[in-house]
C-alpha cells in the first residue's frame, strides 16, 4: 500500500512540479489580482459578492457564488505577508490535486467492492494478498487513480489558479461520496454520516456551484448498490412482475428522501442568494444559447458533449477560451460533424446493451456508476437546466474525467480477463504506455501555463477562428513589444468579430503610439460606435484629438468618458494634460487634483502637479503638499526629483541633495543624464564643486551631447582655473 501510495503521490505531482515558478495568467488577474475580496482586511465580503468581486445581488454579476475559495485565496495572501505570490498559489493548487487523487482511489475501492469487507472477507484478502501483489494490473482502484493523476484535462485546473475552485469542490465531492459510502455501511453511526454528507455537498458548493451534484451521484449510488430484485415463490402461469418484485429497505428510502430535501434546499437557498435572477450573458461567451433555431441549439451542443469526450480520450486539442467562434454552430442537416453526434449516442446505445446482455452484475454496477460519476458532475455545464456563459471549460471537466478513467481501467481488465500471459504483459505495456502519453502531454500544456505569451499562443492551433484568442495574442506580442505581430492580431481579431470594440479601442492605441492619428481616431470611432458607453475609447479618443490640435472635440470626449465612469483618474490626469495644452493653468492643476483624490497614488498626476506649481512660481503652494505625496508615493523617482528640484530653488540643499540621491537610487538603470545634471547644478550653486564636476561627468557618460552638462562644466572649469 505504501509503495502504491508513492506511486499515486509522485505521479500526481510530477508533470506540473517544474512549472510552480509560473505567473498570474489569464482569470486570475480578474479573479484574484484585482479581486478586492483577496487583499481587503475582510473575511465576510466574499459571502455577499461573486467569484469576481462583484455584489452577487447585481444584475451585473456573473452569478459564480464561490465564496470558500476565495477564502482560501485570500489564506494564500496572508500567509504570504500580505503579498501576492504566484509560487505559493500554484503550490496550494498542486497540493489539492494530489489529494484529490488520494480520496479519488478511495471512491474507487467503495465503487468497486461495493461494502467494507467483513472480519471473514478480510482474512481471505490477507491470505491472497500475495497473489494480488503479483498482479496489480488488476487493480481498478488504483490503475484508474493512476490515469486519473496524469490526466492533462486537469491542467487548466491545476496550473490555472482560478482552477482551485475546481480542484476544492472534486476534493469535497469525494468527500461526500465516502461519507455517504459509511452510511450505507455504518450501523451505529449511519444518520450522522448521511447529514455529514449533505453538509459537506453544501461545502462543496461554496467551493463551486457544481459541488451539489455530488449529491445526485450518492442518489444513484444509492439506487445501484441497495435496489434489489426480490423473487417470489410462484407459479409458472404468473408473470414478470408478480415473480418478481424490486425491494428496497426502509433505510434506503430515508437516505434517498434526505438527499433529495438536502439538494432541494441547497438550491433554493442558491437561488436566494443570487437574488432570484440568473446571469446574464453575451452571444460572444455561448454562441448556441443565443440561435434561435431549435435544431441548431440540439446539434451544437450534442456536438460540444462530443467535443467534451473527445478531450477525455485524445486530449491533444486543449485551449483555455473556447468561445466566439472557435467551434462553428451546426445549422444545417447536412454538416459532416452530425456523424460524429450520432456515432456517440450508438457508443450510448451498445454500451447500454451490452449491461443489459452482460449477466454479471458486480461489472454492471461498476459501469453505470462509472458512466455516472462522468455524466453528473457535468450536467450543471450542458447547458440543459440553463445556458452557461463558455462553450467548453477544461476545468469543469475534472470530476466528470473520474468517471472515464474507471471506465477505461474496467473495459481494460475485461480485455485481459482469462487471457494468456503473453497478452497480459501486451496490454500492461499499453496501459503504462498510455499513463506515459497522458504524463508528457500533462508536462507540457503545464508549460503552456507559466506565462500568457505561451499559453496564448498555443490556442492559435487549436482555435484559430476565436477572435479572442487572436485579441489575447495581440496583448501578449504588445506586451512583448512586438508590435508588427500585435496589430496584425488585433485586425485578424476585428475581421473574425467585426464588432470587437476591445480590439478595436487596443489596435488604437498601438496606432496612436506609432503617432498614426487618423487610422487611430477610426477604430476609436467604430469602437464607440459599437458601445457608446465605453469610457477608455471615449478617453483614447480625447488624447488624439488633442494630438491633432482638436481640443474643443477633445475636451469633449473627456467629458463623454467621465460621464460613463464616474471615478476614472487617468481620465483627469489627460483632461489636466489637455487644459495645460490650452495655457488654462488652474483647469490643469483642478483636474490633477480631481485624479489624485480618485487615486492618491497618481504618480504622473503628482509630478505633473507639483512641475506646473514649480514652473509657475507657486512653490509656496507646493511646499504644503509635499507632506501627502510623500506619504502616499515616497518611492516614487518623479515625485523625489521634483521635490528635489524645488528644495533646489530655495536654497536648503541638504533636503534636496537627499531627494536628488534618492530619486537616482530608486532609477537605478534607468536612470537618465537630467538627474545627474540637476543634481551637479545643485552641488555648483552650493559650491561644491569636485561632487559638481563628478555628477556633470555621469550626465555626460550616459548622453555625451548633453550641451547643458558640457556648459555646466566648462563654467566650472574657469571658476577653478580662477582659483
Amino acid at each position: 500500500m505504501s509503495n502504491k501510495f508513492l506511486v499515486v503521490v509522485c505521479l500526481s505531482s510530477l508533470p506540473f512540479l517544474f512549472t510552480l515558478n509560473g505567473d498570474f495568467v489569464f482569470d486570475d488577474s480578474e479573479a484574484i489580482v484585482k479581486n478586492k475580496d483577496v487583499t481587503s482586511g475582510s473575511w465576510g465580503d466574499a459571502f455577499y459578492n461573486d467569484f469576481w468581486g462583484a455584489n452577487i445581488k447585481s444584475n451585473l454579476s456573473h452569478k459564480s457564488y464561490r465564496p470558500l475559495t476565495i477564502l482560501s485565496f485570500r489564506l494564500n495572501y496572508i500567509l504570504n505577508q500580505h503579498k501576492l505570490s504566484s509560487l505559493q498559489f500554484k503550490i496550494t493548487n498542486l497540493l489539492c490535486h494530489v489529494i484529490c487523487c488520494v480520496l479519488l482511489w478511495k471512491v474507487y475501492e467503495n465503487i468497486v467492492h461495493k461494502r467494507k469487507l467483513s472480519s471473514q472477507e478480510s482474512n481471505i484478502k490477507r491470505k491472497t494478498q500475495n497473489d494480488k501483489n503479483k498482479k496489480w494490473w488488476m487493480d481498478t482502484p488504483y490503475l484508474a487513480t493512476l490515469l486519473f493523476a496524469v490526466h492533462p484535462v486537469h491542467t487548466e485546473a491545476v496550473c490555472g489558479i482560478v482552477g482551485r475552485a475546481d480542484l476544492l469542490a472534486s476534493m469535497t465531492f469525494f468527500l461526500a461520496v465516502l461519507c455517504y459510502s459509511k452510511a450505507m455501511n455504518s450501523k451505529q453511526w449511519k444518520y450522522v454520516y448521511l447529514v455529514c454528507t449533505v453538509i459537506i455537498s453544501a461545502i462543496s458548493m461554496l467551493f463551486k456551484e457544481n459541488g451539489i451534484t455530488a449529491l445526485g451521484f450518492c442518489l444513484v449510488y444509492e439506487i445501484i448498490t441497495k435496489l434489489k430484485f426480490k423473487r417470489n415463490e410462484a407459479t409458472t402461469k404468473q408473470n414478470f412482475i408478480e415473480r418478481n418484485s424490486v425491494h428496497i429497505g426502509i433505510d434506503s428510502i430515508v437516505r434517498s428522501i434526505t438527499l433529495m430535501l438536502g439538494a432541494a434546499t441547497l438550491l433554493y437557498a442558491r437561488w436566494n442568494v443570487m437574488a432570484g435572477t440568473k446571469p446574464e450573458f453575451k452571444p460572444t461567451d455561448n454562441p448556441t444559447a443565443f440561435d434561435g433555431s431549435l435544431y441548431t441549439k440540439i446539434a451544437t451542443y450534442n456536438y460540444i458533449y462530443f467535443l467534451n469526450a473527445v478531450l477525455f480520450i485524445w486530449p491533444k486539442w486543449l485551449c483555455y477560451d473556447w468561445s466566439m467562434g472557435c467551434i462553428q454552430l451546426i445549422k444545417k442537416l447536412t454538416d459532416g460533424r452530425i456523424i460524429f453526434v450520432f456515432l456517440m449516442y450508438l457508443y450510448g446505445i451498445l454500451l447500454l446493451i451490452a449491461i443489459i446482455k452482460n449477466k454479471h452484475r458486480k461489472t454492471n454496477r461498476i459501469i453505470i456508476l462509472a458512466v455516472s460519476l462522468a455524466v453528473i458532475p457535468f450536467l450543471p455545464a450542458s447547458n440543459i437546466l440553463y445556458p452557461v456563459g463558455f462553450v467548453i471549460a477544461e476545468r469543469i471537466l475534472y470530476i466528470s474525467s473520474a468517471g472515464y478513467c474507471l471506465l477505461i481501467v474496467v473495459g481494460f481488465n475485461k480485455l485481459l480477463h482469462r487471457r494468456s500471459l503473453i497478452v497480459c504483459k501486451i496490454g500492461v505495456f499499453m496501459f503504462l504506455l498510455l499513463v506515459l502519453l497522458y504524463s508528457v502531454r500533462s508536462w507540457q500544456r503545464s508549460l503552456e501555463w507559466r506565462n500568457e505569451y505561451s499559453l496564448f499562443i498555443s490556442a492559435l492551433t487549436v482555435c484559430p477562428l476565436n477572435a479572442k484568442v487572436h485579441y489575447n495574442v495581440a496583448k501578449a506580442a504588445d506586451a512583448n513589444h512586438q508590435t508588427t505581430w500585435a496589430l496584425a492580431e488585433y485586425k485578424e481579431a476585428i475581421r473574425l468579430f467585426p464588432e470587437y470594440y476591445q480590439a478595436m479601442n487596443n489596435l488604437a492605441n498601438i496606432l496612436k503610439n506609432q503617432k498614426q492619428f487618423g487610422e487611430s481616431e477610426y477604430f476609436l470611432r467604430a469602437a464607440v460606435q459599437y458601445k457608446n458607453d465605453f469610457p477608455a475609447a471615449w478617453m483614447n479618443l480625447g488624447i488624439v484629438l488633442a494630438n491633432t490640435g482638436r481640443f474643443d472635440e477633445s475636451e469633449q470626449a473627456y467629458r463623454t468618458a467621465i460621464s460613463y465612469r464616474k471615478k476614472y483618474p487617468d481620465c483627469y490626469y489627460n483632461l489636466g494634460n489637455l487644459y495645460l495644452e490650452m495655457n488654462k493653468t488652474e483647469d490643469a492643476m483642478t483636474s490633477w487634483f480631481q485624479a489624485i483624490n480618485q487615486n492618491p497614488k497618481h504618480v504622473l498626476a503628482w509630478t505633473n502637479l507639483m512641475a506646473l506649481m514649480d514652473n509657475t512660481g507657486q512653490i509656496s503652494r507646493a511646499l504644503k503638499i509635499i507632506p501627502k505625496v510623500l506619504t502616499e508615493l515616497p518611492d516614487a523617482p518623479s515625485i523625489n526629483f521634483a521635490i528635489a528640484n524645488m528644495y533646489g530653488k530655495l536654497n536648503r540643499y541638504g533636503e534636496a541633495e537627499t531627494h536628488f540621491k534618492r530619486a537616482i537610487q530608486l532609477l537605478d538603470k534607468e536612470v537618465q543624464a537630467i538627474h545627474y545634471a540637476n543634481l551637479g547644478v545643485l552641488y555648483h550653486r552650493w559650491k561644491k564643486y569636485s561632487l559638481a564636476k563628478e555628477m556633470y561627468m555621469n550626465a555626460l557618460k550616459i548622453d555625451p551631447t548633453f550641451k547643458t552638462a558640457r556648459k555646466n562644466l566648462e563654467s566650472l572649469q574657469k571658476i577653478n582655473n580662477k582659483k
